[in-house]
């Protein structure tokens, strides 16, 4: 198919998907292009590389498209399509970053892609995914580029794009369940027990409160779209209270645009940390470094992914490897009453074990988590295997706000660390801990994080 009538005479937009925890290829984001047609939003053809994984279980995801290739595709789909899929079904957050035609010749991009089309296409979760051949992409059409690294992310690929423009334009559409999240909690304590009892109603009669039903809808919308379980007050709500919030009342251009400094606070994937502890000074670099309780704090779920991690510490007498960290992973979903989904964690790589030797690690978890006000609360029951197989427990309580991020973990309840964390523009954090292990004592540790 030639795709360039489809695509010509349209706004271009880097489109960009959070990161969704449920598949691999999703930890990182998901990147895409939008030909907008300001007369038919919907509509809009919208461009994307991927590789088709339904007959892929998560393991050969990770083992065959991290460590191999796998057959990828490049795909045309409407906008309405793409919003339906990320936005509700995975409810994961869509930023739109304007591309300036100054700057991005709309015809080498087109041809660029329209050549693509014929091409045998390969996917490699690091170093040939969407971001990568998006890269190129747009690179063929403004020539601004820096030459392009061995492994290009979402976030990545964001930040190179917004350094280009003097003054992005950029909107976005909130996840179904960071919607429902953030109209829920603005809901004062009677209205929230109103929007419960609306939605776990079996009858067709509800109250006339438009600002529980309105939330009620999304709640339904939320529990269908997102988890496959429609409630008995589904179609009546929806009806009722859930037309307006189903769909966008109009583009958000000009007044909604983010043209702040703040776009960059969430793009900056990479860390560098620097911890001190008594007569021990640490560094520990990671590749990939994205956590909800260091630099997200208005996220409903707290989610942390580090991947390609290593510690490397220093005392008085060596110097030494800590720890490597292929992938760390813990997903915090607080349940309610339309939220089921168990929280869980994942740890791989080689860390030092109780007698203090390298030792390869495979850390497996998950249980409930709630919240109350602004604490969540979580209780992960575990296995893990390293020189001997064990089954720990790790339980915490964390909260975030703008001020400041607290956190408490225990393992088996031998092992505890608070943690105090305050971010400080975006590109630095500073966090106060205090880490006892076993019947050692009660150590100091403070770190210093810089994200890039």
């Amino acid at each position: 198919m030639n795709i360039k009538n489809l695509l010509n005479d349209k706004e271009i937009y880097l489109v960009i998907a959070g990161e969704s925890l449920k598949s691999p290829m999703s930890y990182l984001g998901h990147s895409l292009i939008l030909f907008l047609d300001r007369e038919n939003f919907y509509f809009s053809p919208v461009i994307s590389f991927a590789a088709p994984t339904e007959n892929l279980s998560p393991l050969q995801q990770i083992t065959e498209g991290g460590f191999s290739f796998i057959k990828a595709e490049i795909n045309a789909v409407p906008l309405h399509q793409v919003i339906d899929y990320y936005s509700n079904k995975e409810s994961r957050e869509l930023k739109f970053i304007k591309l300036s035609n100054t700057i991005f010749n709309t015809s080498q991009l087109i041809n660029h892609l329209n050549e693509m089309q014929s091409k045998n296409l390969t996917y490699n979760f690091f170093t040939k995914n969407c971001s990568t051949y998006l890269y190129s992409a747009l690179n063929k059409a403004c020539n601004c580029f820096k030459s392009s690294p061995s492994i290009v992310t979402p976030y990545l690929l964001e930040k190179t794009v917004l350094e280009q423009e003097e003054l992005p334009e950029v909107f976005v559409i909130d996840s179904l369940f960071g919607h429902f999240n953030k109209k829920y909690s603005a809901l004062n304590s009677k209205n929230k027990e109103l929007t419960k009892t609306m939605f776990l109603s079996k009858e067709n009669s509800y109250s006339n409160n438009v600002e529980a039903g309105e939330v009620a809808a999304i709640a339904s919308r939320l529990s269908f779209e997102s988890y496959q379980r429609p409630n008995d007050s589904y179609k009546s709500l929806v009806d009722l209270f859930g037309e307006d919030s189903s769909l966008l009342r109009r583009i958000p251009f000009k007044n909604d645009l983010m043209k702040n400094s703040k776009l960059f606070d969430e793009i900056n994937s990479s860390s560098l940390n620097f911890n001190a502890q008594n007569n021990k000074v640490a560094i520990r670099l990671s590749f990939v470094d994205f956590d909800h309780f260091e630099q997200r704090s208005q996220k409903s779920a707290s989610s942390k992914l580090s991947a390609g991690a290593i510690e490397l510490s220093k005392s008085e007498n060596s110097a030494r490897i800590e720890s490597i960290n292929l992938l760390d992973i813990q997903s915090i979903t607080p349940i309610n009453f339309v939220t089921k989904t168990p929280s869980w964690r994942l740890k791989l790589g080689v860390n030092r074990n109780s007698m203090d030797q390298l030792q390869p690690l495979l850390s497996i978890g998950s249980g409930p988590a709630f919240s109350l006000s602004n604490f969540k609360f979580y209780i992960l029951p575990s296995i893990e295997l390293n020189t001997s197989f064990s089954v720990p427990f790790y339980s915490g309580i964390q909260i975030n706000s703008d001020l400041i991020s607290i956190k408490y973990e225990t393992r088996n309840a031998q092992d505890h660390n608070l943690t105090f964390f305050k971010r400080k523009g975006r590109i630095l954090g500073y966090a106060y801990s205090l880490i006892k292990e076993n019947q050692e004592d009660v150590k100091q540790q403070i770190s210093l994080s810089y994200y890039f």
